[in-house]
């Protein structure tokens, strides 16, 4: 199933300490400081990858959010930062004040709090859980005094406060129950966020289930017996007094509007949107053809009344964000490069002008940018190097440190990564090569491939399952593999609907990733790089229906991971009326018809007699019911197939001590399947050799 996914501690050399807490082992900096060159084992290296310190959204694309504040003055940062702990099996959570010009050390205005999980709708449901943390940032009063932001304690989620040198924070009293969102505003008020109605929506099926709940569209069987509500919900808003305590409601097109990057007088067709922060200036991008979903976006800017559009290509394209600076010009991101996407691009426009000049190009990831005077702030990451904050010149591009989270991380030996660009038949793809520091000219590596997205810094891939760095150090070479795009892209459509039914034919999209994951390990294989006879494969969501349909379309793979399965007929009974009523719209097979010729290329369970492979299946209890009746098809056919169920889990798993158990058995399956070593856990080495005697058999 295609769900396609739309996620510290202080230096010691900073001189301060991180705070205690009371679940979370973060009594101190983190992990242990490091020799430079250390090279771990791949278990503490694994560690390690689990403990960074994050920020920002969940993910690698470039259009999600750092979560990065800048204060009114510009001179500082707030930041909330959080790093897991696998033991406790808990996050320790602060807020950092950050100077920009590093004039100060860091300040941990406060410290504490749960992980406060999004949620996100789901055809027409709404309040579907994810493994990601909310994205909602912190805000900055108009004085630069006070920061505002949300936390979460005992599962109750509030709006705080906390004074900005450090003098202490606290909960602001209010009535208002089941924050979503907040804003400070210029008048000094809060704009509060509430999906008070969604918790209606859900009390009012709590009431239903007193009598039993009726079995429609509403259920999602495969995570539960309890419907969710209607997607058709508006939020409520209310402005809260933080020095009188008092709110008033707000009218939703009123707190909508509020909240909006871009006033009302942006076009309607805009798909991204930008304003200066007077309101004077703003930015969009719109297709060049309105009726195909597909077509290039162009940028146009409406300055003072006049519009303006940028005919150059560097313009056109797939454009990302944009922002104003103080002197009138535009600044906006686009992706671009060989296989198209492989590279950022930063450009500022004056409207008017006929081209744009290019500040930069970068095969970095970049996100959650922001205007801080002469200077673009953003989240960065390298390929090895994890996210950081960082300003960018806007005159010359050139890049400055701002603050590092996990600074002990760079004394660790990493293996060594090189950006590759391939060709297939159905045009270009790329990833990275990720080599063990160990490996010597004319040694065949073992290979494990990581899906799907192959951004910014190397860590697990999407859905970070799958330890990269620690493969390396265990002796493998890793393709991170960036899937190309998809098949309906050359095709102009209207709608979702028909493009997905160009995907679906033949299964045409299937067919053109699995053709350009090919090519680069044919790439690989002819240059020596890697033993054709010991290659694995990983993945989760889009990731993982490639490893499905390699695994019956392909003879280059010895052994599988999946962190969610499986696509087939079953589907139809096993998820929700939702799905069923989407496969119906992109041309898969109704109920009652005879699906065999479909789905002959791809089902599992129907096809469970040619599985050759032996598969791991590490799955989110909202999810394994899916994989359930292609699994024992497996065991029936005598195939190696293991499943482990995560309690309390999601389409991304969220819990630190899970994701380090996903990590070491994800590389002692490997290890067994591909280099013949049994896993250090008993349970799994006994029940893996009997596995491997099924497929001796």
């Amino acid at each position: 199933m295609r769900f396609r996914l739309l996620q510290g501690a202080l230096a010691v050399a900073l001189g301060l300490l991180w705070p205690s807490y009371a679940h979370a082992n973060c009594s101190d900096a983190g992990p242990a400081e490091a020799a430079p060159g250390t090279e771990l084992s791949p278990e503490d290296l694994a560690q390690r990858l689990v403990r960074l310190r994050d920020f920002g959204s969940f993910g690698s694309h470039p259009a999600n959010d750092s979560l990065i504040a800048v204060s009114p003055d510009g001179h500082n940062i707030a930041l909330q930062i959080r790093e897991a702990d696998p033991v406790s099996n808990d996050y320790c959570l602060s807020l950092l004040i950050i100077s920009l010009r590093g004039e100060a050390p860091p300040v941990v205005a406060d410290k504490g709090g749960e992980f406060i999980k999004a949620t996100f709708s789901n055809r027409r449901l709404a309040g579907f859980a994810a493994g990601v943390i909310l994205p909602v940032g912190p805000s900055w009063s108009p004085d630069g005094k006070w920061v505002a932001y949300l936390r979460r304690d005992a599962g109750v989620t509030r709006v705080w406060r906390a004074r900005a040198d450090g003098g202490g924070a606290e909960p602001l009293p209010t009535k208002i129950a089941s924050i979503a969102n907040l804003k400070w505003l210029e008048d000094g008020s809060l704009l509060i966020v509430s999906d008070q109605p969604l918790s209606d929506g859900r009390a009012a099926i709590e009431e239903e289930g007193r009598s039993g709940y009726h079995f429609d569209h509403r259920v999602w069987q495969m995570s539960g017996a309890r419907p969710y509500p209607a997607v058709d919900y508006t939020p409520t808003y209310a402005r809260l007094d933080p020095s009188g305590n008092t709110e008033k409601p707000v009218p939703p097109e009123q707190g909508s509007a509020l909240l909006s990057a871009c006033p009302s007088q942006c076009p309607a067709e805009a798909v991204q949107a930008s304003a200066s922060g007077d309101g004077r200036r703003i930015a969009w991008a719109e297709r060049e053809q309105m009726d195909n979903i597909h077509s290039p976006l162009q940028l146009r800017a409406r300055v003072d009344g006049s519009n303006f559009s940028c005919a150059a290509q560097s313009c056109k394209g797939s454009l990302i964000s944009s922002w104003w600076t103080g002197a009138g010009d535009l600044l906006f991101m686009r992706s671009e490069g060989p296989a198209l996407r492989s590279r950022l691009g930063l450009y500022r426009w004056r409207p008017g002008a006929r081209h744009p000049k290019r500040i930069m190009s970068t095969a970095d990831l970049l996100l959650g940018c922001d205007i801080a005077g002469d200077e673009l702030l953003c989240a960065r990451e390298t390929s090895r190097r994890p996210r950081h904050v960082v300003a960018i010149n806007i005159e010359c591009g050139s890049i400055r440190n701002v603050y590092d989270p996990n600074p002990e991380f760079a004394r660790i030996a990493l293996g060594t990564v090189e950006r590759r660009v391939w060709k297939f038949p159905g045009g270009e793809a790329f990833g990275d090569l990720v080599l063990p520091l160990s490996h010597r000219r004319g040694d065949k590596l073992p290979l494990i491939i990581v899906q799907y997205s192959s951004r910014g810094f190397l860590r697990g891939g999407t859905g970070d399952e799958y330890p990269i760095f620690a493969f390396t150090r265990a002796g493998y070479a890793v393709l991170s593999f960036h899937r190309p795009s998809d098949a309906f892209e050359s095709h102009p459509s209207s709608n979702w609907e028909d493009s997905m039914r160009i995907n679906v034919a033949g299964w045409a999209d299937r067919r053109r990733v699995l053709a350009a994951l090919e090519a680069g390990i044919n790439e690989l294989v002819a240059e020596g790089l890697v033993d054709s006879d010991r290659i694995g494969i990983t993945g989760l969501s889009d990731g993982a229906s490639t490893v499905q349909f390699a695994l019956l379309n392909s003879v280059k793979f010895h052994a599988a991971a999946v962190s969610s399965c499986c696509e087939d007929m079953s589907n139809y009974a096993s998820v929700g009326e939702e799905y069923y009523r989407d496969l119906m719209s992109w041309g898969y097979p109704a109920r009652g018809t005879d699906g065999n010729k479909f789905w002959g290329d791809y089902s599992l369970l129907d096809n469970a007699a040619r599985v050759r492979v032996p598969i791991l299946m590490q799955l989110a209890d909202d999810e394994f019911r899916m994989a359930v009746p292609a699994y024992f098809a497996l065991q029936a056919a005598k195939k190696p197939v293991d499943l482990r169920v995560f309690a309390d889990e999601h389409h991304i798993k969220w819990q630190p001590a899970h994701r380090f158990a996903i990590y070491r058995r994800s590389l002692q399956w490997f290890n067994f399947w591909l280099l013949g070593q049994y896993p250090e856990d008993r349970v799994d080495g006994e029940r893996w050799i009997a596995l491997r005697a099924l497929q001796r058999d």
